[in-house]
Parts: C-alpha cells; sequence; structure tokens
C-alpha cells in the first residue's frame, strides 16, 4: 500500500484542535468531580447541577479568551512552561466575566461557591496537564525542536541543530541572482512547510536572498557573523551567529487558522447562494461556443507556487491565451458575447469559489497573476524589486488593489505599481475586519469599465 504523507501543516493543525479539545475535556471532568468531591454527588443535586452549569458558562469563555491571548500553537507546545501560564490567565479571566454575569443574572444563589473554586483549582491543574502532554506528542510528531526550520547553504557552511531541513543552494538550484517565476517556485518547494527559514551565503549574495526570501510566507533571515562585535543591535541568532530578520510572514499560525475558517464559510455559503447564476453563466458558455465551460490557466499563488485558477471560458476556445501572454484589450476579438458580458460582471471570476475552498485561493488577497503577465514591455517582477513581497499569502478573488480601482490591463509601469502598492498595504496590516470591509466594497464595483 502507498505511504500517505501528512505535511506538517496538518500536524500542527491536529496537535492545535487535540490541544483545544484537551482543555474543554479536562475542564469538564474538573467541574465532575468537584461536584463528587464538594455535593458527593457526580451530577450535583436534583435539580441543581452545579458543575455542570458552571462548566457550560467557563468553557466558551475560556476557549475564546484563550485562542485570542495565544494559548495555543507550536510556540505554546515548545515553551510549555508560556502555554501554561496563558492558559491559566485565560481562565482566570473567563472566571471572572463568569462572576459577573452570575452576578448580574442575580443567579449566584443557585450555585455552589465551594463548587466553583473546586472546579477552577482542579481544572487549572488540567490545564497544565493538558500541555505537558500535547509538547510531549509534539516532540515525537515534529521533533524535539517544534520550530519548522530550514537552513540554505549557499557557499557558507554553519553549524546546525537536530530535526532541521539543511538545503544546499547549488544541489536544489537555488539561485537568488534569479528573480524570476521559476527561481521562486524552487525556492517553495525546497523549504516545504517550513515556517523559519535561515540562509548562509556570502555578502555579496545578500540583497539577493533578501529579495528571494521575501516571496515566501515563512521568515526569512540571513546569517551575518560580521555582526558579532555588534552584538546588543542584532535583530536574532541562530546557532550562536546573529541574524537579520528580512522577511517575517505577516500571518501568524492562529490568524492562518481564523482566515481559512472565515474563507471556507464564506465561500461555502456564496457557492450555495450563487448556485443558480453559476448553473445558468455555465449553461450560456456551453451553448454558445463549442468548448469547455471553465477556462483553467496557471497563476502563481502563495509561497510563489503555481496554481490552475477557474474561471467562465469567455474567450473562443482556439483564442484562448494560456500563459497570458497577450492582455485582454477593449473589443477584443477573441471574446464571445456571452463572454463579454461575464467579463463586465464579473461572473466569469465567480469559480474561484471552488479555488478558494481547495485552499488555493483565499477570498480576499492580492489577485493572482500569470507569470508571462507584462506590464508594458516588462514582466511584473522586473518593474519593481518589491513584487515577490505579495506572495507570501494566499491570493484573493478580490483585493484591496481591485476595490480602489487598481484593475484592467496593464499598459505602463505605474499601474502595476498601483496594485502593489495596494496589495504591501494589505499585506503589512491585515485583520478579519478588513477582509469584511473589502469584501462589502467589492460589491459597488462588480461592475466596471475597466472590464474587457
Amino acid at each position: 500500500m502507498p505511504v500517505v504523507t501528512v505535511s506538517k501543516e496538518m500536524v500542527r493543525l491536529r496537535l492545535y484542535a487535540l490541544c483545544l479539545a484537551g482543555d474543554m475535556a479536562g475542564l469538564f471532568f474538573a467541574f465532575l468531580a468537584a461536584n463528587w468531591f464538594i455535593l458527593g454527588a457526580l451530577w450535583g443535586e436534583p435539580g441543581k447541577p452545579h458543575g455542570l452549569v458552571m462548566f457550560a458558562m467557563v468553557a466558551p469563555l475560556y476557549a475564546l479568551l484563550a485562542i485570542q491571548g495565544g494559548a495555543y500553537g507550536i510556540n505554546t507546545l515548545d515553551r510549555v512552561r508560556r502555554g501554561i501560564f496563558r492558559a491559566l490567565l485565560a481562565l482566570a479571566q473567563a472566571a471572572l466575566l463568569m462572576l459577573l454575569i452570575v452576578y448580574l443574572g442575580k443567579i449566584a444563589e443557585q450555585l455552589s461557591r465551594l463548587t466553583f473554586v473546586a472546579g477552577l483549582a482542579i481544572g487549572a491543574v488540567m490545564l497544565a496537564l493538558v500541555r505537558v502532554a500535547v509538547a510531549g506528542l509534539a516532540g515525537r510528531l515534529l521533533g524535539d525542536v517544534p520550530h519548522l526550520t530550514a537552513v540554505i547553504m549557499d557557499g557558507v557552511t554553519i553549524d546546525v541543530g537536530p530535526h532541521m531541513d539543511v538545503i544546499q543552494a547549488d544541489v536544489a538550484s537555488l539561485r537568488p541572482e534569479s528573480h524570476d517565476a521559476d527561481m521562486a517556485a524552487r525556492l517553495a518547494g525546497a523549504v516545504g512547510m517550513a515556517e523559519r527559514v535561515i540562509v548562509a551565503c556570502p555578502l555579496e549574495r545578500m540583497d539577493d536572498w533578501s529579495a528571494a526570501l521575501k516571496s515566501l510566507s515563512a521568515r526569512g533571515e540571513i546569517v551575518v557573523p560580521e555582526l558579532l562585535r555588534f552584538a546588543p543591535a542584532r535583530v536574532d541568532e541562530f546557532g550562536g551567529q546573529p541574524t537579520i530578520i528580512v522577511a517575517g510572514g505577516p500571518l501568524q499560525f492562529r490568524d492562518r487558522l481564523i482566515k481559512r475558517l472565515f474563507d471556507l464559510i464564506v465561500a461555502a455559503a456564496a457557492t450555495l447562494f450563487l448556485s443558480p447564476v453559476l448553473i445558468v453563466a455555465a449553461l450560456s458558455v456551453k451553448l454558445t461556443s463549442p468548448g469547455p465551460v471553465l477556462f483553467r490557466q496557471p497563476r502563481i499563488g502563495k509561497d510563489a507556487r503555481p496554481f490552475f485558477i477557474y474561471k467562465f471560458r469567455s474567450m473562443r476556445t482556439e483564442a484562448s491565451d494560456r500563459h497570458a501572454a497577450t492582455l485582454t484589450r477593449r473589443d477584443d476579438d477573441r471574446v464571445t458575447r456571452v463572454g463579454a458580458f461575464l467579463r463586465k460582471t464579473s461572473i466569469d471570476e465567480l469559480p474561484q469559489l471552488f479555488n478558494v475552498l481547495k485552499g488555493d485561493m483565499s477570498i480576499v488577497g492580492p489577485r493572482p497573476h500569470a507569470a508571462a503577465a507584462k506590464a508594458g514591455d516588462s514582466l511584473y517582477w522586473e518593474v519593481d524589486a518589491r513584487y515577490w513581497e505579495r506572495h507570501c499569502i494566499k491570493p484573493g478573488m478580490t483585493g484591496l488593489a481591485q476595490v480602489r480601482g487598481h484593475r484592467g490591463s496593464t499598459d505602463h509601469h505605474q499601474d502595476l505599481i498601483d496594485r502593489l502598492q495596494s496589495d504591501l498595504e494589505y499585506v503589512s496590516d491585515w485583520s478579519i475586519w478588513r477582509d469584511m470591509r473589502i469584501i462589502f466594497a467589492t460589491l459597488g464595483v462588480l461592475v466596471h469599465h475597466k472590464a474587457y
């Protein structure tokens, strides 16, 4: 039987969920135990299930506060004491909120104070034990150092610890001076799911590596032994060597989880709600011109990994431009009559909901580009050295640049620079609330004069 490989990202997600489930189970049994010790009955007194009521009130408050307070994640498993402290802090905050609810609701007489204190005490012990147990499991699944680290050696050799991916730049054909899509894709493939990428290279190659690392969602660092003399000024260190952090990866694991859940909920709801539009559009394309309903085109996604974007086919099949070497122009004779309507109303973009459900795209993010796309006569990454910084998160169906009107053809370098400026602003200042605002703003620009 073939061996099924589970990504490290999926292992971390399971550990995250296991820790949360363990906390809920620990609190549940803590308040049951409090019932037994204080009241002498596992389920409390008849008609007054003290422990269960307290658990039902404390557990959701604790879960929200613990997630918001960073009580979960790979870093808390690596540093168990910090994880325990954050969990206990969230439990204390949840207890205070519950006391406020009990006071305002005038239900204090129905609950046993001693049971409440005992449940919290036992619950605190359970939360600590859960973290110790999950941390041990994390060590077996991810190695002694749960930080997912990749070390790239480009002409410089440094000492590394165990459980780290060591990549020789020449063996992996990583040439940072080649600022093209192939290099970005090779780099993403080489580092895999690493959260931290360390590069050891000569001084003269640092600028090239700095530009290359910015396309990744991971934190990128370059080993700089020369900075030892300026040790107080170093940003971080690795293996006793000071490093300069040149790429931060804008979203932490918790942020990526929240954004992914948001994408799944919105995409699933939109697919169901818009299913009549999807069906009518598909039939219109199929009945008015020969060829497939959907048009698949390779685009550059997160970490510069290529993926196939879905659209309703709007051009004649024989004239379709799979690599986007020629941008669509006004009154383009390759576009069908139905296709022109679909483009003008942005309905041709709706199949990208399936890209979102697959995980290739997000609802909101920088729009994905084809590797051959040009601004004027230059490839996009040739126009501005910051171009690859926009690929550190998933591309989106809509984005900040689109709602600001920066869309359509890129006939001039400035057209791309305007979009890039908005994309970088979005990347550096992401929040789920901003995603919501962009979605609502998109509804006002679905039909626009630059769609052709």
